[in-house]
């Protein structure tokens, strides 16, 4: 392509220079100039992201395209051209920096620059556009999206096509600051935009039932079962002005539909049964009959196990309506749900009674740990009393002996000393004195430590009888408990 463009670039050259050398250099003094401002990309690298961020950019403006369709084709028109500018170079990365033309000084990349330049030129324009044509024809754009939503085009594709017309007119006239007539012109299209609605409506959803309704009509159910006809009709055209009143309804619409059908289903078996009856030859209709009255006894053997065959078949069909009455009333819904509640009721009162016995417990088995802890402690103290009044009374057996042991050896001594004062003259009588006084005084200190373990020991008996009565009364309290 750059050969190509080249070549015709010297042709043209070659057969008007001179006439060709002003614009030449009034062209560059241009594109120098529009370049000023412009980003400098120098690689391909550089080139290659500042595409992928353009391409972003213009390929998801399709829907300002509304706003202002010269805008937009102007700006599609310089991104084109800048796209084929980038794919040129693409191919021969090289070019980026080698002049685009012959008549200019600009490189490819400058080029790009500037052609995206003017695209966002164009593009700010349309969002300017955009901001102020959201303002002033917000219903009308809620109203072509929503008739975009049930695919008006499809159903109705002529006044859809005049009517979009009418539509992008409003934004041509916002751009051209006529605000009040912009706001006129919307008022007519709602207009013609809500019958159009409307009858889409009615062919999405009523129209089929309408044309089933046709052909139960041909095929003269209308003559075969009028009653249900009439019903049928009635209800159908119930449902046709509902959708027309509340087209966006989805719920009412569903509800009126679903009426319509099952009265259409109602009234072909009618149809059905009364062929059945007219086909019965000779006026025979007593098997008819007795198919009839078969079904009524297995409904009525189904609910209470009754045979209502001795009465009329009105009077059975009133029986078997009674007896499904009956068995409302006692399968009562309302009356199962206030006796799930009393049960609720009654289970959270138990619940709160277990807990608070379960609480009770809790305590009662503290105690107990309690007293039985207080009970063993008093148990080890006995023993180590029991082990320290045996300590005693050995002691005491043992200081005893040793009592005796020291009498037993004085009054040897004692009669060993008589028996030399005898024989010792009469000159020798203070010494007897002493003696005396040394054998007395030795029996009152062998009274003395005679007397002192009886003490001791009266004094345990005595702590360790307070004691077992301290014992025995805590045995009591935890039998008690």
């Amino acid at each position: 392509m750059k050969q190509y463009f080249k070549i015709a670039v010297v042709a043209s050259a070659l057969m008007s220079v001179i006439g060709c050398q002003s614009t030449n250099e009034e062209t560059t003094a241009v594109e120098q100039k529009s370049e000023v401002n412009a980003p400098v990309v120098s690689t391909f690298e550089a080139l290659q992201k500042q595409y992928n961020l353009d391409k972003t950019v213009f390929d998801s403006a399709a829907e300002l395209k509304i706003y202002s369709e010269d805008s937009y084709s102007v700006m599609m028109d310089e991104w084109n051209e800048a796209k084929e500018i980038y794919l040129e170079v693409e191919q021969e990365p090289a070019l980026i920096n080698e002049e685009y033309s012959m008549f200019s000084s600009g490189s490819y990349s400058a080029k790009y620059i500037a052609l995206i330049k003017s695209a966002n030129l164009q593009l700010d324009k349309l969002k300017t556009y955009k901001n102020k044509a959201d303002t002033v024809l917000s219903d009308a754009i809620a109203q072509m999206n929503y008739m975009q939503s049930i695919d008006v085009a499809k159903y109705y594709p002529q006044d859809f096509s005049s009517l979009y017309n009418q539509y992008k007119a409003l934004f041509v006239t916002v751009i051209e600051e006529d605000i009040a007539e912009a706001q006129t012109e919307q008022a007519e299209f709602l207009t013609k935009a809500k019958v159009i609605e409307i009858n889409t409506s009615l062919t999405i959803h009523v129209k089929p039932l309408e044309k089933e309704f046709s052909q139960l009509t041909q095929k003269g159910f209308k003559a075969i079962a009028p009653i249900s006809y009439g019903q049928t009709k009635a209800e159908l055209d119930k449902t046709k002005k509902a959708v027309q009143a509340n087209n966006r309804d989805q719920d009412l619409i569903t509800d009126v539909v679903a009426k319509t059908r099952f009265q259409l289903d109602h009234l072909k078996n009618m149809a059905a049964e009364v062929k059945l009856l007219k086909a019965v030859k000779n006026g025979q209709f007593e098997q008819s009959v007795l198919e009839f009255e078969n079904k009524l006894l297995s409904i009525s053997q189904a609910i209470n196990g009754d045979d209502y065959r001795d009465q009329p078949l009105r009077m059975q069909t009133t029986e078997i309506l009674s007896a499904v009455q009956q068995m409302h009333a006692i399968n009562n819904t309302a009356d199962l749900e206030k006796k799930i509640k009393e049960l609720n009721s009654e289970i959270e009162t138990l619940n709160g009674t277990i807990e608070k016995q379960t609480d009770a417990r809790a305590n009662v088995q503290k105690q107990v740990l309690v007293l039985t802890q207080q009970l063993e402690r008093n148990d080890n103290l006995i023993n180590n009393l029991n082990s320290v009044i045996a300590t005693y009374k050995a002691k005491e057996d043992a200081e005893k002996a040793t009592v005796n042991k020291e009498i037993n050896e004085t009054q040897s001594d004692a009669e060993q000393q008589t028996s030399q004062a005898l024989e010792a003259t009469q000159t020798q009588a203070p010494v007897k004195e002493k003696v005396a006084e040394t054998n007395t005084n030795n029996a009152e200190i062998a009274a003395v430590e005679s007397s002192d373990p009886k003490v001791e020991s009266a004094a345990i008996e005595t702590t360790a009888s307070k004691i077992s009565e301290q014992v025995k009364t805590t045995d009591t309290d935890i039998e008690t408990k």
